[in-house]
């Protein structure tokens, strides 16, 4: 049961920390060149991976179209 504990507490820790470096550097590009300079660039990151996300599933599933039917 401390296991458990000590993996949320590790999580909570680390999703604090990613919080605070997605805040820091979105607000240092933010200061250098604008708001939607800004938001290109975390949405465009955010795209970046949804993408190569939906690629490796399409990858996985290529085979599956060829099944035949059941």
């Amino acid at each position: 049961m401390s296991g458990y504990g000590l993996k949320l507490a590790g999580a909570a820790i680390a999703f604090l920390v990613l919080g605070f470096l997605v805040i820091k550097i979105f607000g240092d590009i933010w200061y250098r060149v604008g708001l939607g300079a800004a938001l290109v660039v975390v949405f465009g990151g955010l795209l970046l991976v949804a993408w190569n996300v939906d690629r490796k599933d399409k990858a996985k599933r290529a085979g599956l179209d060829e099944l035949p039917p059941v």
